[in-house]
C-alpha cells in the first residue's frame, strides 16, 4: 500500500474542501466616509426597502425614500418625521439591498445595512456588509477595471483572506475594519460584473500556511523584477513572503524608474551633513541593483526603506550613476516589493495561468482553503 507524505494528504485534503459549498459568510462592519464633511448629507434608498431603527421606533423606507441629516444632528424623513440623532439603523430587508449616501461632494453607493452614530458632535457611518460584496469593492477599489477574470479571482482570495485576517483590528472603536489603505481600499460597492462573477466564483476560499493560519497577503504594484523577502522591508522573517524572480512585469507601466537630484542631496541622506570619508563615498556612488536586489538591505549603514522614504523613491530597488554634481537613480519597481506583484500577477493571467498558479508563484507553501475546511481541522 503506498502511503502519500503528509504535504501531499494535506493538500489532497484541502483540494476537496475547496470544493464545498461556502460557509455562510457573516457580515462585517466598515467605517466608511471617514475623511468626509458628513454634517450635512442624504442617505436614499435606491434598492430593495429597509427598517430604520431609532431607538424603540421602527420607520420603513423604500425605494426613492430619503433621510436628510442636517447640521445639529438632526434626521428627517419625508414632510412629518423629525428626530434628533444619538444612533440608528438602517436594516435592509430584501435579499438585495443598496443605499446612496450624497452631500454635493460626494455620491457613493453601498450595500446591506447602515449604522449612524452621533458622538461628540460629530456623525459617523459604519456600513454592516456581507463579506463577498464587501470583497467584491475592495477588489474594485485595489485592483482596477478590464483585467483577466483569473486575476480577479486571486484578488478576491487575497482580500477575502485579509479581512478575516484582520478583523479585529478597529474592535476597540466599533467596527471591524476601515475604508482606507489602513485596512483595504473600499469607496463603494462593487459596479463590475466581472469582479462581482469572480468574488462569487472563489466564495469562502481564504490562503494559510503550514500552520493552518491566515497569510498575511501582501501586494505591491511592480516588483521589478524581483520580490523581498519580508525581513528586508519589516524586519521579520515570514516563510511564506520569501524572494522570488518574476520576469513577468518587467514591461509593465510600474517597471522602470529614473530620478535625478543633485550629489549634496544625496549624500545629505546618508550623512545628515557629517563628513563622509572616501571608502563611504565609494560605497555610495557605485551601489548597483542591475541584474538582482541587494542581499545587503543598507546603503552605507543607512536602510534602503529609510533611503526610499527620505528620497521619495518608488522602491528601494536602484543603482547609482553619478556625473559631477548631478546624481541619478536608475530604479524598478513600485511599492515595497513583498508578496503578490500585481502588474506580474495580472500579466500571468493574461497568458492563461490560473490564480492557483499565479498565488503559487509569489506566495511560498501556501494552501488555498475553504473557510469551513479551515473551521474542520482547527477543531481537529
Amino acid at each position: 500500500m503506498r502511503v502519500l507524505p503528509l504535504h501531499n494528504l494535506v493538500a489532497l485534503i484541502f483540494t476537496f474542501f475547496i470544493s464545498l459549498p461556502a460557509a455562510n459568510a457573516k457580515n462585517i462592519s466598515v467605517s466608511i466616509l471617514g475623511g468626509e464633511d458628513l454634517s450635512h448629507f442624504t442617505i436614499t434608498i435606491k434598492r430593495g426597502n429597509y427598517s430604520l431603527i431609532n431607538q424603540n421606533t421602527v420607520y420603513t423606507l423604500f425605494k426613492g425614500n430619503q433621510v436628510v441629516i442636517q447640521r445639529g444632528g438632526v434626521a428627517i424623513i419625508g414632510d412629518t418625521i423629525q428626530f434628533k440623532i444619538t444612533n440608528f439603523k438602517m436594516l435592509g430587508n430584501d435579499y438585495v439591498n443598496h443605499f446612496e449616501i450624497s452631500n454635493g461632494k460626494i455620491q457613493v453607493r453601498y450595500d446591506d445595512h447602515l449604522k449612524v452614530e452621533l458622538y461628540n458632535g460629530k456623525i459617523s457611518l459604519i456600513n454592516e456588509v456581507d463579506l463577498d460584496r464587501y470583497v467584491a469593492g475592495v477588489v474594485e477599489g485595489e485592483a482596477g477595471y478590464n483585467l483577466p477574470l483569473e486575476y480577479y479571482k486571486l484578488q478576491a482570495i487575497l482580500c477575502r483572506t485579509y479581512a478575516l485576517k484582520n478583523i479585529n483590528r478597529h474592535a476597540s472603536e466599533g467596527y471591524d475594519l476601515c475604508d482606507k489603505v489602513h485596512c483595504q481600499v473600499y469607496h463603494q460597492k462593487c459596479q463590475k460584473n466581472d469582479i462581482i462573477k469572480a468574488t462569487a466564483s472563489t466564495s469562502g476560499l481564504v490562503v494559510v500556511d503550514h500552520d493552518l493560519e491566515l497569510i498575511n497577503t501582501t501586494f505591491h504594484s511592480n516588483c521589478g523584477g524581483q520580490t523581498c523577502n519580508s525581513e528586508d522591508v519589516w524586519l521579520t522573517p515570514v516563510s511564506y513572503l520569501r524572494s522570488v524572480k518574476d520576469s513577468f512585469c518587467r514591461f509593465s507601466p510600474h517597471s522602470n524608474w529614473k530620478k535625478k537630484m543633485t550629489r549634496n542631496d544625496f549624500i545629505t541622506v546618508f550623512t545628515q551633513n557629517e563628513p563622509l570619508d572616501s571608502l563611504s563615498y565609494k560605497s555610495l556612488v557605485t551601489f548597483c541593483q542591475d541584474t538582482a536586489r541587494s542581499k545587503n538591505k543598507n546603503l552605507n549603514s543607512v536602510e534602503l526603506t529609510k533611503v526610499r522614504s527620505e528620497l521619495d523613491l518608488k522602491s528601494t530597488y536602484f543603482s547609482v550613476d553619478i556625473d559631477d554634481s548631478e546624481v541619478t537613480l536608475h530604479g524598478k519597481g513600485f511599492g515595497h516589493g513583498v508578496g503578490l506583484c500585481q502588474e506580474g500577477g495580472i500579466e500571468m493571467a493574461r497568458r492563461s495561468y490560473s490564480y492557483v498558479d499565479i498565488l503559487k508563484h509569489y506566495y511560498t507553501k501556501v494552501f488555498i482553503v475553504n473557510q469551513r475546511a479551515l473551521l474542520f481541522f482547527k477543531e481537529e
